[in-house]
C-alpha cells in the first residue's frame, strides 16, 4: 500500500465517522513563541485544549506536515543512522474536543489499522498507563486483546503533559512487531522493562492521548468535557503496510533515492554510501517543505536550523560525488510525493528552488577547504576525543560550517567538539575585532594557496636577522584597501601562535619604498606582507626588508614572559593549568588559561614575584628543532590547539620552561627586564584570561605609577605605609558624612512631603490627589512611598527639575483601581518631548523642562477621563 493509498484511506475512514478534516498547518507555528517548528499535529489546535477557542467541530482529522530539528525536539543528529527518525514527518491525528472518549478513541484506532490497513491482530501490542484500568479494560473486552498483549507503564512513558500547567492525560500506545531478526541483539528485559522496550524490534506507529485532567498551581482537576488528541507516523505506517524495516525504504523516500543514485553514480545497496542517501532524501524533504512555507536560511532562529539543514545535505551528496548543485535538483520529486496533499507549498518550488540552489553554491565555495582545515585539526587539535572550540569556531566563522556540522563529521569519527570553547569564541567574536588575516582582509584561503602554489613557500630568517638585502618579490595580491606581498625570504614574522607580526619598511638604494604594516601568515610557510601602497613595487625585483627593531623586541619580551607566566602559574595553581589562547604584541601579552575559580590577590601577587625571580635569574634561551616525539620525551609542552608539523622548533629556558613554539623570543630570560599583571578575569567557564605587561612598558607603568603614589603623599603630607591609612581614615570621615547627609536629606524630605501632602485634591471615587514640584535631588520614588502609606487609595505626580531637564514619577496607590500610570505619564512627556513608562502602579520619565504647568494639566486631564 502506497504512502498516498494510506493518506486516502486515514482520511477517508475518519470523514465516514463523523470527523471533519482541517488542512495542515504551516511549519512556521502560528502565535506559539514556545515553538521552533510545528512538531505535532495537536499544535495547531493548541487554543482548543486550553479552551481559549471553542472549535468548528468536535470531531476533527488532519494529515499534520511536521518538522523536528532545533530546540528540545531534536532529531538531526539521528537521521539517516536509524530506521525511524527524520527532520521532516507527516503526522495522521484525529482529535476529539468533548465528543467521543477512550473507548471510541481505541476502537476507531484499532479498526483502521486491522481492518482498513489489514495489518494482522498478531503483530500488534498496546501500553497503557498503569493506573488506567478502564484503558485496559476496553483493549481486553472489548477490543479482545489478550491481557499478555496489554502492558501498564508509567508516567514516563504514558502520562502526556501539555505544559507545567494545562491540559493532561494518560496515553495510550500501538506497537508493532517486525519480528525477531530485528531484536535487539542480546536484549532481556529488565526488572523494570517488558518486550516492548526492544525499540529495535517493537514500533510505536499510533499514539492515543486522553486528555482528562487539567493541571493548576492547586493540583490536578477533572476537565469538564475530556479530550482525545492522536497521532501516528505516516513513514512508520508505510514501513508497515509496505512490509519493510527502514523509513526509507517505503515509496516516500524510494523515488528520492533513486534520484539521488542518477546524480551521483552509486548506488543505494551500497553500505558505503546507503547513511549518505537517507540524509540527503529526509533533508531534502524538510528542506524543501520548509522553505515553501516561508522559511528562509539566515544565521539565526528557523533560518538557522534551515541552513545547517542545508548544509549537511550538501556535504553528504559531496560524499556520494555528486555534482556540485545537484541537491536543488531534487526538489520536483520530493514534491510527486507530497505536492497533492500540501498544495501550498507545490505552489512554491521556484522559491525553494532558488534558495538551495544560492545556499549549496555558497556553501561548496568554502566547504573543500573547511574540510581540509577540519581534517588538519583532527590530526593536530584533538585532546582527549574533543575537537578545541576555537577551531570549531574557525569552521564556523571563516568557512561556514555550522557547530551541528563539525559535530556531525566528529560524531561519525568517534570524536566530539568543545562547544563551550566555541561559544567563548563566539561571544569574543563579536565583542572585539577579529585580529587575523580574514577579519581584516576578506580574502578567501584560496588566493594564497595559488600564491604558493605558483610561486613556493617563504623563507623565513627572522630568528637572527632584523634586516635582509636582496628579497625577490614573487607576488601581490590585493586584501581590501592594502596590498599583499610575498616575497622569497623574509626577515618579518607573520602573525601567528597569538604572537602579531612586525612591522618595518622596505627599501631599495637607500630609499624606502613602501612601509609595510604588518606582516601576516595566512597559510602555512607563506608570510604575507601588507603595504598601503604597491605601485613602486615590481615582480620578480629585489628589495631590502628592515623590521622595526624596538617593536620586535618588545614582542619577543611578552612572547618569553608567556612562556614563564605558564610555568608560575602551574607552580601557584596546579597543573591543571593548560594553556587556552594567547595574544603577543609590542605592548602587551594577554595569555588565556584553564582554571575553575577566580585567582585570589595573594595567587596573583605569588605569580608575578614568581615570573620575575626566573627574570632575574639571567637563564639563557635555547632554541633548537627536532622530531615532535623527540621534544615531548624531552619534556617539552605541546600546548593544546597548536599545529605541528613533523619537524619542530623548541624553546627551552634552562629548567624554568620548555615548550614547543614557532615565536620570537628574548636570549636571555633578564632581557624581560621586568613583568607586571595587569589584571586577571573570566574568558568563559572555566578558563580565566590575565592581561599583563613586561619590559620597557612594565617598567614605565611602574614609574607611573610611582610618579602618582608621590604625588598622593605630597597632598595627604605623609611617607609609605602611613599614606593608606591616611586614605582609610579619610573614606571612613566620607563614608559617615555621606551618611549624615542621607539622613538630613531624608529628614528634608519627610518635612517637605508633609507639607505637601498635607492638603490633597479628592477627585471622582474619592481618589485623593496631588501634582507638585519638588526640590532639585529629591528622591521621587521615597516620597511617593510617604504619599501612598498615607493615602492607599490615592494618586501623586511629582516631578523636579536640573538644568534643562525634568524628572517625573506618577504613582497610585494599590486601592485606586483601574488606574494605568504608565500611559497617562507617557502622555505627558510627549508634550514635553520625552519618554516614560513602568507598571500600571507606577511610571518614570523624563523630558525637557518646558510648560511644566500644562504637563502636570494633560495628565490630570487623562487622569479625570479615567475616572469618569
Amino acid at each position: 500500500m502506497l504512502v498516498q493509498e494510506i493518506r486516502t484511506k486515514f482520511t477517508e475512514y475518519f470523514i465516514k465517522n463523523g470527523h471533519n478534516k482541517v488542512p495542515s498547518s504551516s511549519l512556521i507555528p502560528n502565535n506559539d513563541p514556545s515553538l521552533l517548528f510545528t512538531n505535532a499535529g495537536m499544535n495547531q489546535f493548541k487554543s482548543f485544549f486550553t479552551g481559549k477557542e471553542t472549535p468548528p467541530h468536535t470531531r476533527i482529522t488532519s494529515i499534520q506536515k511536521c518538522v523536528r530539528a532545533g530546540g528540545k525536539h531534536n532529531d538531526l543528529e539521528n537521521v539517516g543512522m536509524t530506521a525511524r527518525h527524520h527532520t521532516f514527518f507527516e503526522m495522521l491525528g484525529n482529535f476529539s474536543f468533548g465528543d467521543y472518549f477512550k473507548k471510541e478513541a481505541i476502537r476507531l484506532s484499532w479498526k483502521f489499522l486491522t481492518d482498513e490497513l489489514k495489518i494482522p491482530e498478531s503483530k500488534l501490542y498496546v501500553t497503557v498507563h498503569h493506573s488506567d484500568d478502564e484503558a485496559f479494560n476496553i483493549w481486553k473486552d472489548d477490543m479482545g486483546l489478550s491481557p499478555d498483549r496489554i502492558f501498564r507503564k508509567g508516567d514516563k512513558d504514558n502520562f502526556w503533559e501539555m505544559g507545567e500547567f494545562g491540559p493532561c492525560g494518560t496515553c495510550s500506545e500501538i506497537f508493532y512487531d517486525h519480528g525477531q531478526k530485528y531484536s535487539t541483539p542480546d536484549f532481556i528485559p529488565s526488572a523494570d522493562q517488558d518486550i516492548l522496550d526492544d525499540e529495535m524490534r517493537y514500533v510505536e506507529i499510533w499514539n492515543l492521548v486522553f486528555m482528562q485532567f487539567e493541571k493548576t498551581r492547586e493540583g490536578k482537576i477533572n476537565l469538564p468535557k475530556p479530550c482525545v488528541d492522536t497521532g501516528a507516523g505516516l513513514e512508520r505506517l508505510a514501513a508497515v503496510c509496505q512490509e519493510v524495516y527502514w523509513n526509507y525504504d517505503t515509496d516516500g523516500f524510494t523515488p528520492i533515492i533513486a534520484e539521488i543514485e542518477k546524480s551521483s553514480g552509486q548506488k543505494y545497496t551500497n553500505p558505503k554510501y546507503t547513511s549518505n542517501m537517507r540524509i540527503v532524501a529526509d533533508h531534502i524533504r524538510s528542506c524543501t517543505m520548509l522553505i515553501t512555507d516561508g522559511v528562509i536560511p539566515s544565521n539565526e532562529g528557523r533560518g538557522y536550523v534551515l541552513r545547517r539543514i542545508i548544509r549537511r545535505a550538501v556535504k553528504n551528496m559531496r560524499d556520494l560525488g555528486a555534482p556540485a548543485n545537484s541537491f536543488y535538483k531534487l526538489i520536483h520529486v520530493v514534491m510527486e510525493s507530497l505536492g497533492k496533499e500540501y498544495k501550498e507549498n507545490m505552489q512554491n518550488i521556484s522559491l525553494a528552488e532558488k534558495f538551495l540552489e544560492l545556499e549549496e553554491r555558497k556553501f561548496l565555495e568554502t566547504l573543500e577547504m573547511g574540510l581540509k582545515f577540519l581534517d588538519a585539526a583532527i590530526k593536530s587539535d584533538i585532546e582527549n576525543g574533543v575537537l578545541k572550540g576555537s577551531v570549531a569556531f574557525k569552521l564556523y566563522d571563516t568557512y561556514g560550517f555550522p557547530l551541528d556540522l563539525t559535530e556531525i563529521i566528529l560524531h561519525e569519527k568517534g570524536l566530539s567538539v568543545d562547544s563551550k570553547g566555541f561559544t567563548s569564541s563566539m561571544e569574543e567574536r563579536k565583542a572585539d575585532s577579529r585580529k587575523s588575516w580574514k577579519g581584516s582582509t576578506g580574502v578567501d584561503d584560496k588566493v594564497f594557496y595559488d600564491l604558493k602554489e605558483k610561486n613556493g613557500s617563504t623563507t623565513f630568517i627572522g630568528y637572527e636577522n632584523s634586516l635582509l638585502d636582496g628579497a625577490k618579490l614573487l607576488g601581490i595580491v590585493e586584501i581590501g584597501n592594502t596590498f599583499g606581498l610575498q616575497f622569497d625570504r623574509t626577515p618579518f614574522y607573520g602573525e601567528s601562535g597569538g604572537q602579531a607580526g612586525d612591522i618595518g619598511a622596505i627599501t631599495a638604494s637607500g630609499e624606502v619604498i613602501a612601509e609595510i604594516t604588518d606582516t601576516l601568515k595566512p597559510i602555512s610557510d607563506l608570510h604575507i606582507h601588507i603595504v598601503e601602497d604597491a605601485s613602486k613595487l615590481d615582480i620578480g625585483k629585489t628589495y631590502n626588508l628592515k623590521i622595526d627593531s624596538s617593536l620586535r623586541e618588545s614582542s619577543a619580551s611578552n612572547h618569553s614572559a608567556t612562556h614563564l607566566l605558564q610555568s608560575a602559574l602551574t607552580s601557584v595553581l596546579g597543573d591543571h593549568v593548560k594553556q587556552s589562547g594567547s595574544s603577543v604584541s609590542p605592548e602587551r601579552l594577554r595569555f588565556d588559561f584553564t582554571h575553575t575559580q577566580a585567582m585570589t590577590k595573594e595567587e596573583i601577587k605569588k605569580v608575578e614575584t614568581h615570573v620575575n625571580h626566573m627574570i632575574l635569574q639571567s637563564v639563557e634561551i635555547e632554541n633548537s628543532v627536532m622530531t615532535k616525539d623527540e621534544a615531548i620525551k624531552s619534556g617539552a609542552i605541546a600546548l593544546f590547539g597548536e599545529k605541528y608539523g613533523d619537524r619542530v622548533r623548541v624553546v627551552k629556558m634552562g629548567g624554568l620552561s620548555t615548550e614547543l613554539c614557532g615565536g620570537t623570543h628574548v636570549h636571555n630570560t633578564q632581557n624581560i627586564k621586568h613583568f607586571t599583571i595587569i589584571s586577571e578575569s573570566s574568558l568563559s567557564t572555566g578558563i580565566r584570561r590575565i592581561d599583563a605587561v613586561s619590559g620597557d612598558v612594565a617598567i614605565e607603568r611602574l614609574s607611573k605609577r610611582s610618579e602618582i603614589l608621590e604625588l598622593i603623599e605630597s597632598k595627604l603630607t605623609v611617607k609609605n605605609s602611613k599614606t593608606v591609612e591616611r586614605l582609610d581614615a579619610i573614606y571612613n570621615e566620607l563614608k559617615e558624612k555621606s551618611r549624615e547627609i542621607k539622613e538630613l536629606k531624608e529628614k528634608i524630605q519627610a518635612g517637605q512631603s508633609k507639607e505637601i501632602f498635607s492638603t490633597p485634591e479628592i477627585l471622582n471615587r474619592g481618589i485623593k490627589y496631588i501634582s507638585a514640584a519638588v526640590a532639585e535631588g529629591s528622591d521621587l520614588r521615597k516620597m511617593s512611598d510617604l504619599f501612598i502609606d498615607k493615602y492607599p487609595d490615592g494618586i501623586v505626580l511629582l516631578y523636579c527639575t536640573k538644568n534643562d531637564k525634568v524628572s517625573a514619577l506618577l504613582r497610585a496607590g494599590k486601592e485606586a483601581k483601574g488606574i494605568n500610570c504608565s500611559n497617562l505619564l507617557r502622555e505627558g512627556l510627549a508634550f514635553l518631548g520625552g519618554k516614560g513608562g513602568g507598571r500600571p502602579e507606577m511610571a518614570q520619565g523624563s523630558g525637557m523642562a518646558g510648560d511644566l504647568d500644562q504637563f502636570a494639566s494633560i495628565i490630570k486631564k487623562g487622569l479625570l477621563a479615567v475616572l469618569e
